[in-house]
């Protein structure tokens, strides 16, 4: 199953200023991956999981560093996850906080889930990974999902002993990787655990933050929400064209096979397209409308294939439908289109 969930790029900018203090060529780095590293200076961009992954083992490799995800966060700006953080960073305290990071998690990143529940003591908090995005998040590309928490540590509002421990999915890594981890983070640590966690102290996660703002939280989360809703409306649409896109050469995608490959009913995907004032058989005429028009300008493709790349039985069938969207048949807009 190919997964279609984005990064937001800004994300990542922790990644570039640390990759730049070690004097790692960063952009070579992003370059690896076919990320264009400017993006991560812009605000509400957003990268493909399946590229934005990948970057985070590359970048351990070349630095030799294999928790780099967690070194950084030693380093990295609590303000560089936007209204994430700043939500988090006011929050009355580390369970708020956490709650907060639960609910608005999808912005940072598509096809993650951060579960939180109550163990007498304890506070387990788990990153879990949607089926559609296993195969592209690595144990080390879900770790840095631990960076907008560790980056509070020793800012007043968490301390090392609010953490009980953390348990990883990769392997035990040497006692001396180990002991360059502990040094930065004297947490208990756990490996060959699924899934990934951190367990917190309970009456820790109690105590109040010297920087609660209720005004300023409320406000950052409702901003942070307005966006995640505006992520999903807009993603719906590019999500559906995409697996059209991909089905298209078996025959007309059916909508229960492609709502399944979004992990939703039929039903449920009607409604999320009426949403946005749109059907399934629309948009997949709109897909296959704009797809002849670039393959008619081809001049190597003929008239069969075009309809069979577009999903059609046979070409008399693409004419038909191609004159009800332009007024004309294929051979006279390729006509038209000759320079």
């Amino acid at each position: 199953m190919t997964s279609h969930a984005t990064v937001l790029a800004v994300w990542l900018r922790p990644l570039v200023d640390y990759l730049q203090n070690l004097g790692v060529d960063s952009q070579s780095v992003f370059d690896h991956t076919g990320l264009d590293i400017s993006h991560v200076f812009v605000p509400g961009v957003r990268l493909p999981l399946t590229q934005a992954a990948p970057l985070w083992g590359h970048a351990a490799q070349v630095t030799g560093r294999p928790f780099l995800a967690l070194e950084l966060a030693k380093f990295a700006s609590v303000m560089q996850a936007g209204p994430v953080a700043i939500s988090m960073l006011t929050s009355r305290n580390m369970y708020e906080a956490l709650q907060r990071y639960s609910r608005l998690c999808t912005l940072l990143c598509e096809g993650v889930d951060v579960a939180l529940e109550r163990q007498g003591d304890n506070l387990r908090l788990e990153i879990l990974v949607e089926p559609a995005e296993r195969a592209v998040l690595s144990q080390v590309a879900l770790e840095p999902g631990f960076v907008p928490i560790l980056s509070f540590l020793d800012k007043g509002m968490l301390t090392a002993g609010s953490i009980n421990c953390i348990e990883f999915e990769r392997e035990y890594p040497g006692e001396r990787a180990l002991t360059h981890l502990q040094d930065l983070f004297p947490i208990p640590m756990k490996f060959d655990c699924a899934p990934l966690a951190m367990v917190f102290d309970w009456i820790q996660c109690q105590l109040e933050n010297p920087y609660w703002d209720p005004a300023l939280s409320q406000a950052s989360e409702s901003l942070a929400l307005q966006s995640i809703e505006q992520l999903s409306e807009r993603n719906i649409i590019g999500r559906v064209k995409r697996l059209v896109l991909e089905l298209l050469p078996e025959g007309k995608p059916d909508q229960a096979r492609l709502a399944a490959l979004l992990n939703v009913s039929s039903r449920g995907l009607q409604r999320q397209l009426e949403k946005n004032g749109v059907t399934y058989t629309e948009l997949v005429q709109e897909t296959r409308h704009e797809l002849a028009c670039r393959y008619l300008q081809d001049r190597h493709m003929t008239l069969v294939d075009v309809a069979l790349s577009l999903g059609f039985h046979d070409q008399s069938n693409f004419v038909k439908a191609f004159k009800s969207w332009h007024g004309m048949t294929p051979g006279q807009f390729r006509k038209l289109s000759d320079p």
